[in-house]
């Protein structure tokens, strides 16, 4: 398994141009340090973020938040690549510093960065043509002396069009609308969120779903592509780094609380999966923020 933990070289931003999959796509469950923005120019799959499913498509925008667990997983082929455009960015050095003479945009990157249940999949494929251009103009001013000031241009077009579509969005809000039912593997998260502490009752998750144990992990690995243990084993890890971060639980304690029953395994699988123990993480996170 990949490490889940992405130490982005934040300059204050990383942008990958184009990048296109025909074949082995390994998508996993992750989070990087800062914001990322991600532009679909063709594919087929899904986003799960935020215990949501969102489609890939041409023409979606997706906004993850920093240290936000996700995963995009694509179902990849010479006949359907997977072709995106993707923006790392610290808004901590970069969009908070750099958007104060536009308070529209600068409380919209504010809200897309904290906010609670917010809007993270933006479908703006009558916009593709321009956010296209803007793209490749982007890209080319790289080359030259301009590329700061470029980049914060760049993404407060992006910004723009995300504005555009939440207005789009409110506008509709008094009239009456259907809403999708939640894929099976959305209900899953939703539950593990609650339970990821306890140890794990398949049992329990599928009666609480009303389906068979068997049917409960097939449609979870069909719609995710991942496996139950390892989303709530990222889950589960995900929350120890937070503690470790944040708190000065020993780490036994940290172990037990996010559902892991022995500590020599939980430090033999962190370390896996991020990299370091958790005492070495730990005291790389002080000295970052000392």
């Amino acid at each position: 398994m990949n490490h889940l933990f992405e130490q982005i070289d934040l300059k204050p931003f990383t942008w990958i141009y184009r990048r296109v999959s025909e074949k082995n796509f390994q998508g996993f469950y992750h989070w990087h340090q800062g914001c990322e923005l991600l532009f679909v120019y063709r594919g087929q799959g899904r986003v799960i973020v935020n215990q949501q499913t969102y489609e890939i498509k041409k023409g979606m925008l997706f906004f993850f938040q920093p240290f936000q667990l996700h995963k995009v997983y694509v179902e990849v082929s010479p006949h359907t690549p997977y072709e995106r455009s993707i923006m790392h960015f610290d808004p901590l050095t970069y969009g908070k510093n750099n958007l104060y003479l536009f308070p529209g945009l600068s409380a919209l990157l504010k809200q897309l960065q904290n906010g609670v249940n917010e809007p993270q999949a933006f479908d703006l494929e009558n916009d593709y043509h321009y956010i296209y251009e803007v793209c490749e103009i982007f890209n080319k001013s790289l080359q030259t002396s301009n590329w700061e000031e470029d980049s914060q241009l760049f993404l407060m077009q992006l910004l723009s069009c995300i504005r555009s579509n939440i207005h789009d969005v409110q506008l509709d809000s008094s009239s009456k609308k259907k809403f999708r039912s939640p894929y099976y593997s959305e209900r899953i998260m939703h539950w593990i969120e609650e339970q990821y502490m306890e140890p794990f009752d398949l049992g329990l998750l599928s009666d609480e779903l009303h389906l068979s144990k068997s049917y409960v992990s097939r449609i979870f690995k069909r719609e995710t592509g991942s496996s139950l243990t390892e989303y709530l084993t990222v889950r589960r890890i995900k929350q120890a780094c937070q503690l470790l971060q944040m708190t000065h639980k020993p780490i036994e304690l940290i172990s037990e609380s996010v559902g892991f029953g022995s500590v020599s395994y939980f430090i033999q699988l962190f370390k896996k999966m991020v990299g370091t123990t958790p005492h070495q993480y730990r005291l790389s996170h002080q000295t970052i923020h000392k």
